[in-house]
């Protein structure tokens, strides 16, 4: 893992963790919104509506780039390298499915929507369990919180993905910080 974020640039070593970190707020924010607000999400007509919708498909489409970090990181192996990857595409297409379907009201993407929430909600779960039996096994609470995290987020289980993803990024700094550190080491 240190070599994989040692060949990163500064800039993309903090677009990274930028990325990761969004992604547990907007999780969080999106359920704490949701249970304080309950937004009309399938029928949008207040800024909190709007709000809601826009970062529900927002969290779905950082976690996707958040795997992708995940992703690189672990450096798994090919089976598990491809179910990331089939969960990372769930990922967009439920955060663009559900921004074309509630935000611009285009019912035709609902079905969409469910098929991509579906994979990637199982899918989360499905990669946790790979991961609990590849050599990254520390990294299993990252799907496995943030796969709850997904089917809980309207009873404020979004909160949950703060953890995860922070949990990560904690992770990817202090690599990034013992990379910088060994040179210097005696």
């Amino acid at each position: 893992m240190r070599t994989v974020i040692q060949g990163w640039s500064e800039v993309g070593f903090l677009v990274r963790l930028g990325i990761v970190v969004l992604t547990g707020v907007t999780w969080a924010v999106y359920s704490v919104q949701a249970i304080l607000f309950q937004p009309d999400y399938w029928d949008p007509v207040t800024a909190a509506d709007f709000f809601a919708v826009y970062a529900y498909s927002a969290a779905w489409l950082l976690t996707a780039a958040s795997l992708l970090t995940l992703r690189e990181v672990a450096r798994p192996e090919p089976a598990l390298s491809s179910a990331i990857l089939v969960v990372t595409v769930a990922c967009a297409v439920t955060g663009i499915a559900n921004g074309l379907e509630d935000a611009l009201g285009l019912r035709g993407f609902g079905p969409l929507y469910v098929v991509g929430v579906l994979v990637a909600g199982l899918g989360m779960f499905a990669i946790a369990a790979m991961f609990r039996a590849s050599a990254a096994r520390r990294l299993t609470f990252v799907p496995a919180v943030g796969g709850v995290a997904m089917v809980l987020v309207t009873i404020g289980g979004g909160v949950l993905g703060l953890v995860a993803w922070l949990g990560f990024g904690v992770i990817l700094s202090r690599e990034r910080l013992s990379a910088r550190a060994a040179p210097f080491a005696t």
